[in-house]
Formats: C-alpha cells, structure tokens, sequence
C-alpha cells in the first residue's frame, strides 16, 4: 500500500459539508504551472506522514470527524490506491477523491463518496500541461467528465482561473461539457509558491471573474464561488 502522504488532521474546506481530514499523495501526471504543491508534484516533499500512522490516527478519531478526503499531486497515479480507500472505508468514513481526470479507467472501481474534478482549460489546451506526449488526453479528460457526471456520485467541477492557462471563452467551452454537473467551481488563481517559479503574478480582475462566472451560471450549472474576491 501507500507509504506516505502529507496530512491534514482536520479540515472544514477540503470535504464540503464535512469535518475531515485530508491527505495528499505524492506524484502527478501533470505539470500545471500555477500549482502550489511543487513538492507534491516533483515528489521531493520531505514532510510526508507515514500512512500507518495516519490510519491510526483515523481510528482513534472515528465518531469525530466524518469524512477523509485524499488528494495530491494526483493520487490515481497510484495504483494501489484502491487499498488506502478500503482501509480508510473499513474505519467508517467517506472519502472524498480529488483528481484531475487523466485516468477515466480508475474513477468508479475506487467507490468514493464523493469526486471533485480539476478541470484546468478545454481539454485540446491539456497537451501544453503534460510532461509527455500523450495524443489520447483530450479525451480521457471528456471521458472523465462524462464517468463523474454520470456515475450518481456526489461530485464537483473546478477551475483554477489561472491567466494564460484559461479565459473566457475557455470557460464557455467547458461548460458545454458540464452539462448537468452537480456544481461547476471557480476558483481564482492566487500568485505565490509554484511549480514554475516564472509564471505569471498576474491575475484577473474582480470584473472578469465575476464576467467567467455570469457565463457558468447563464449555462445553468450551480456555482459556489471560492477565491474570487
């Protein structure tokens, strides 16, 4: 199983609606130039918790806190993950997985509660965020988009509204794909620690995600909105 991860032991913002924990697993497939777990991403994090350990901390919180949310880095880059939800299942709590949608085949057979997307642009814009050369991307992020939509499984949509990663008519785009999506987050991209230390420090104006986000709520999808302002 699992060896480690970084640990959160309580957190009212990971899970929504729930008083949980949340861990995150080394190693991504991805390469976001905006992204603020570099360390997680480039596996060189050096304050990771022994996943023992976190397991029993978990017991001895059973009854506490009501959810377990496992993120990253991209956590379905492994592939025993299905392992760590079983035991964390097996203690009694729902888990909520974070994930990027490149791995469409792993979603469902992991039984989470609860899903959350990261959409980062249109999926044709997706090869620009990848290490590797991999012509098959663009569809297994609709594919993922459409598995979650579809699988009865509380779920969210989220983009990071990070400057020259995705603008408005990307938005339009992607909401076409959402249709019928439980929810369809914005989040706005906040300029500090990242992956590539040159990327912009810019970011938009209150006016213009408040513009990104009139287009979500003209095509109907839910939208709680989180770092707009």
């Amino acid at each position: 199983m699992i060896k480690s991860a970084g640990f959160i032991k309580t957190t009212l913002i990971n899970y929504p609606g729930k008083v949980a924990a949340a861990l995150f697993l080394p190693g991504c497939d991805l390469r976001c130039p905006y992204c603020h777990n570099p360390e997680l991403v480039m596996n060189t994090a050096d304050d990771l918790v022994d996943i023992d350990g976190i397991l029993a901390y978990l017991k001895k919180r059973q009854g506490l806190l009501q959810g377990v949310c496992i993120s990253g880095g991209e956590p379905l880059v492994h592939q025993d993950l299905g392992e760590l939800v079983k035991a964390i299942k097996g203690l009694g709590y729902l888990v909520k997985i974070d994930t990027n949608g490149t791995f469409p085949d792993r979603i469902l057979g992991l039984e989470p509660d609860f899903i959350a997307m990261d959409i980062k642009t249109v999926p044709e814009k997706y090869p620009m965020l990848s290490p590797v050369q991999d012509p098959l991307l663009p569809e297994k992020i609709k594919a993922s988009i459409e598995i979650i939509k579809k699988s009865g499984i509380e779920h969210e949509f989220r983009t990071t509204v990070a400057p020259g990663i995705v603008d408005r008519k990307d938005i339009q785009n992607i909401c076409q794909l959402l249709s019928g999506a439980q929810c369809y987050v914005l989040a706005g991209y906040v300029p500090g620690h990242t992956l590539d230390p040159n990327f912009t420090q810019d970011t938009y104006t209150d006016q213009e995600l408040h513009q990104m986000a009139d287009i979500v709520r003209a095509a109907g999808i839910p939208l709680p909105l989180r770092n707009m302002d």
